[in-house]
């Protein structure tokens, strides 16, 4: 022990601290200033309100560097974000209790985002609300004081108007031409008149359009459906693949397009005999180093091009003579295309020549050659022959022509190659759509390809009548149901062929102009008269009813141009004259039952006062009876103002009571009862309301509602109790204006006379009493809303 350590513990007894537990540490004054200079930095930098801060707290006892590491470790972004379930697995009360948070949390987030969406929302119907104001101030600031228009000063104008202007259509004039042709064939199938075939009627139209594509692809459907009509019970899908007659017209058209082709190339002076055709075509073509491969020859000619060109252009009786022209060693060839033309099948000689092509011909250098083997015998079937087939047409040809008759798997594998393994990327569609719709309506997908020209506005008025034409022939293959898409796929069905809903095309095309050109829509419509909803109804009628509510209720001339004007001079024949739809009555459905369906239509949408009249149109009175007695319940009791919807059913309930005095028909008694009172009413308030009141009570105690005494109280209870629902809904306004009426009767009585007579004390009871009554009958009823009202009323008369 040194004498520091002594001097050290001295000054701690002194101080009274008997430990020590720190040695004495002595500073250089080097280090005292370093360490204040420390110090020093670390004040500067923490600023003089962090100072003052720590100053402040730290006289209140918080240490404020503790409270910022605290606050740090907070974690706010957390708070909503799902609870972390690890260690779920081993401890269920953690896995239950993370369960509830995330579900809170969960519920939360939903509410917040709905509230969300619910203020976004009100705020543009807000926005929206604001401007319409706006826009009606604005066009209520165009009119002046008098309510009456600004008349703007302007000098009269002379105006001429075009004697042959026709109204305005939607229909353009290729459109309108369909239509035309469209409504002459429905005529005749209205008349049960033999029908053309309606594909070459549009073929013959369209020929006159100038459009040189157009034209191609009408002859091309023209061509391809000249089959036999299927039973109607047939399903055009399902025997399409067993039909030869579809892959023999495709290839008629090929041939007789390819025909055309080298006739145009060459003389038209042998265009009409094929074999000098031929022989000219490939005398042309094959020529000096052209000749090289080519391994047989015929009269100085290449001997396979000249069969294969013949065979092109089906000219199967000059293929045969450039054969036999060629020698003898040709002969069974020869003979195997005669047979094969004239429908013989000659195995023999056909599994000879398929030996001879696996044997040499497949390994030939004479490209034709093996074409020709493989079209006549069915071999190498994924063979493109790329040298042989130049173009589309080519190669379609030629996989035509390798089909055998009633090879549906061929047939199918045929057509998914073109329109799944080609597709419209391969065809360039979008710019070659004609290409694509003849490789595709070549091969029998007649669906997919109407559909494919629908898709766009220039070839969708084209697509549409295709539709129809291969309908009305019993080719086009159709959906289930009308609610499906455009064009399905059914796995019932041969692959690849898919279904066209023409329901859902006919009234997409038709939407646009069924406004304006209503005749050429409903002709349209009659086209799906064979397909049916998915409640059942026919889907003519249900197109028709649909145009008819869709169309708008407030302006009844579309129920006049469809349905006819109302007969006034006969109520009691139900028939309508004119009308569009007059023109398609047939056994299945008449103008009543369409008049019939748009009333049910419009009952469902809450329109009550046009299915009335439509009820009335179709002979349903009983149904026109029961809704207009639902309607005059609303509005009875209401003051008589012209052109209100009151207005019109008194005009309505005059009319049908005018139909009640001839009718023919049996009406429910407890429909006429309610129809009846209800228009008795209805005359009750016009008096009451015209101040009356006379004619009034002797009409109303005509009905028997109200009573005149306490003792007619249970018996106008009774009559109440089987009434329908519309009448007891009227019969509180009416005790109303019968209290009145008896009050006003009672102060007139009063103030006639002073002093009251015996008699007139008599009468003043008996008003007295009938208040009564009418109150104790309010007072009795379920459900009287009046009843208050009715009870001062009386209280009056005491």
């Amino acid at each position: 022990m040194d004498l520091n350590t002594l001097l050290q513990r001295a000054q701690s007894l002194t101080k009274g601290n008997v430990e020590c537990e720190l040695p004495g540490v002595e500073r250089t004054l080097q280090q005292v200033l370093q360490a204040t200079e420390q110090l020093h930095s670390r004040v500067t930098q923490t600023g003089a309100k962090e100072i003052q801060a720590q100053i402040l707290l730290g006289s209140k006892g918080i240490d404020l560097p503790k409270l910022n590491q605290k606050l740090e470790a907070l974690s706010t972004g957390k708070t909503f974000e799902p609870v972390d379930v690890a260690g779920a697995d081993t401890d269920v009360c953690t896995f239950l209790k993370n369960e509830r948070e995330n579900a809170i949390l969960s519920v939360i987030e939903d509410t917040n985002k709905n509230i969300n969406d619910t203020v976004t929302k009100q705020k543009w119907g807000n926005l929206i609300s604001t401007w319409n104001e706006e826009k009606t101030r604005l066009l209520d600031a165009l009119i002046g004081p008098s309510q009456n228009f600004i008349d703007l000063q302007r000098l009269p104008e002379q105006i001429i108007l075009n004697p042959e202007c026709l109204p305005l259509s939607c229909l353009d004039k290729m459109s309108l031409l369909y239509a035309q042709e469209l409504c002459k064939y429905n005529a005749l199938v209205l008349k049960n008149r033999p029908r053309p075939n309606l594909v070459q009627k549009f073929a013959q139209l369209a020929s006159t359009f100038g459009d040189v594509r157009l034209t191609d692809m009408w002859m091309l459907l023209s061509c391809v459906t000249q089959v036999n009509e299927a039973p109607s019970q047939t399903d055009p899908i399902k025997s399409r693949q067993q039909r030869p007659e579809f892959v023999l017209h495709a290839r008629t058209y090929l041939e007789r397009r390819y025909k055309v082709y080298i006739s145009s190339q060459m003389a038209q002076a042998c265009a009409t005999d094929s074999y000098q055709l031929v022989r000219a075509y490939v005398s042309r073509r094959f020529s000096g180093q052209q000749t090289i491969g080519l391994v047989d020859m015929a009269g100085g000619k290449p001997l396979w091009p000249l069969i294969y060109y013949s065979l092109r252009c089906g000219a199967v009786e000059a293929a045969v003579d450039f054969l036999r022209e060629a020698g003898p060693s040709y002969e069974e060839f020869a003979e195997l295309i005669a047979d094969r033309n004239g429908g013989v099948l000659n195995s023999k000689i056909e599994s000879k020549l398929k030996l001879q092509y696996a044997n040499k011909i497949r390994n030939s250098t004479d490209a034709y050659k093996k074409a020709v083997y493989c079209i006549l015998l069915g071999c190498d079937t994924n063979e493109v022959h790329g040298e042989v087939a130049k173009t589309i047409d080519d190669f379609l040809w030629i996989k035509l022509a390798m089909l055998r008759p009633g090879d549906a798997t061929g047939y199918g594998q045929l057509q998914t190659s073109f329109i799944e393994n080609y597709g419209e990327k391969y065809f360039n569609a979008a710019q070659n759509a004609h290409l694509y719709f003849q490789a595709l309506a070549l091969t029998g997908q007649f669906e997919a390809a109407i559909e494919f020209l629908a898709r766009t506005d220039a070839n969708r008025v084209h697509a549409v009548h295709m539709a129809i034409a291969l309908h009305e022939l019993g080719i086009l293959g159709g959906v289930r149901s009308v609610s499906q898409p455009l064009l399905s796929i059914d796995i019932s069905d041969p692959t690849p062929l898919r279904r066209l809903n023409l329901a859902r095309l006919i009234r997409l095309y038709v939407q646009r102009f069924e406004g304006t050109d209503t005749a050429e829509a409903l002709h349209y419509y009659y086209t799906l008269r064979n397909l049916h909803d998915p409640k059942g109804r026919n889907m003519f009628l249900t197109c028709v009813c649909d145009l008819v509510v869709d169309s708008g209720v407030l302006d009844t001339s579309i129920f006049d141009l469809i349905f006819g004007p109302r007969q006034t001079t006969a109520p009691s024949e139900h028939e309508i004259s004119g009308g569009l739809f007059r023109q398609f009555s047939c056994p299945d459905f008449d103008t009543s039952t369409m008049a019939g369906l748009v009333a049910d239509e419009l009952i469902t949408r809450g329109n009550f006062e046009m299915a009335v009249r439509l009820y009335d149109m179709a002979g349903k009175l009983n149904l026109a009876l029961k809704h207009i007695s639902i309607l005059l319940a609303q509005v009875v009791q209401q003051p008589a103002v012209e052109g209100t919807l009151r207005a019109r059913l008194s005009l309505e309930a005059e009319r049908f009571s005018n139909r009640l005095t001839n009718r023919q028909t049996e009406i429910e008694p407890k429909i006429l009862v309610s129809f009846t009172l209800l228009r008795d009413l209805l005359k009750f308030f016009d008096h009451y309301n015209e101040g009356k009141p006379l004619v009034a009570l002797e009409l109303l105690d005509h009905t028997g509602l109200i009573p005149n005494c306490i003792q007619d109280v249970d018996t106008c209870l009774a009559n109440v109790r089987r009434l329908s629902g519309e009448v007891i809904k009227v019969i509180p306004d009416v005790m109303v204006a019968a209290m009145d009426i008896t009050l006003t009767k009672y102060k007139q009585l009063k103030s006639e006379m002073e002093p009251v007579s015996v008699l007139q004390h008599q009468r003043l009871q008996e008003l007295r009493e009938r208040a009564k009554a009418i109150a104790n009958m309010a007072a009795t009823m379920p459900y009287c809303p009046t009843n208050q009202r009715l009870l001062q009323l009386e209280l009056l008369m005491h």
